[in-house]
């Protein structure tokens, strides 16, 4: 990210949550224009964004997926560039960036010729209250971006939790809460921690943000989990310095409020990738399955 972004829309972190329901939101202004693609059988409609805002009501707290595509003309090998800007109330815009290749089985009932790349999923949990979310693409990109909002609520995780330990690791670090000490696996930029997990399940990332001394009280960080080359999401996180909690092994750095994300995965034996987007910070990472 070239800036820190600034705002209280932050990931739930109660333990004992994971998703429930999930619901298709409808704008209540602008994105009148739709398309609706065929996909695996299946009719998804998709609202078209372009240099117009796109504005969502939602109500917390729940966590927001953004599932995003772009139109081709014609059937090209090459990855398709598009992104889109999120606004959340009255903070500064977050940047969304996405590159697929075309999936070819997809077509659009509206353009049957047309072709459309692979999904590219934004996760963004929203707290307590009435929040507003105003969409826009970029006006230089040849086609509008193809955007479906879906709000997904929360229930109690099931049972069954395992905690995993990463395939290889670098630095096991030991954060003090009260008199509890838990362990973590240290996560850096250009160093993916990898993890084995049979599917279907659900994986659980807990991290908690170093906050260093040129830092801020509040940072955010963005977290990309894939299976192979395939992207399972990016988890934008916004978090704050903690003071009931310590790093053993780093006393000048301090340990953020811990966040959780849900990732879920397939079926079949995958070997899952997870990424610190950006180059100027650390983040401490455990790593749990459910049932």
């Amino acid at each position: 990210m070239s800036r820190t972004v600034y705002y209280r829309i932050t990931f739930l972190f109660l333990f004992s949550f994971s998703i429930l329901s999930a619901e298709l939101l409808r704008p209540t202004t602008g994105g009148e224009e739709k398309e609706i693609l065929k996909i695996a059988g299946k009719r998804r409609l998709y609202t078209v964004v372009k240099e117009e805002a796109v504005v969502y009501q939602v109500h917390g707290p729940v966590r927001i997926e953004l599932i995003a595509r772009y139109p081709s003309p014609k059937k090209s090998k090459k990855s398709q560039v598009f992104s889109y800007r999120v606004t959340i109330d009255n903070e500064d815009p977050i940047s969304i960036n996405h590159k697929y290749k075309i999936q070819k089985s997809i077509r659009s009932v509206q353009h049957p010729s047309h072709y459309y790349t692979y999904s590219g999923n934004y996760f963004i949990n929203v707290d307590d209250g009435d929040h507003t979310l105003t969409f826009s693409a970029d006006d230089k990109q040849d086609y509008p971006v193809l955007l479906r909002v879906i709000k997904k609520d929360f229930e109690t995780a099931k049972k069954g939790k395992r905690e995993l330990q990463p395939m290889v690791f670098q630095s096991n670090r030991t954060v003090r809460a009260g008199e509890k000490e838990i362990s973590y696996y240290e996560l850096n930029y250009g160093r993916p921690l990898q993890l084995e997990v049979r599917g279907p399940k659900t994986l659980r990332v807990l991290s908690r943000l170093m906050f260093e001394p040129r830092m801020g009280a509040e940072e955010s960080y963005r977290l990309r989990v894939k299976s192979g080359n395939k992207v399972l999401g990016t988890y934008f996180m916004s978090t704050e310095q903690t003071s009931e909690a310590v790093i053993l092994e780093l006393p000048d750095k301090v340990p953020g409020k811990w966040r959780t994300c849900d990732v879920s995965v397939p079926d079949g034996k995958h070997i899952i990738s997870v990424e610190l987007i950006e180059k100027d910070r650390g983040v401490l990472t455990r790593f749990q399955e459910y049932k």
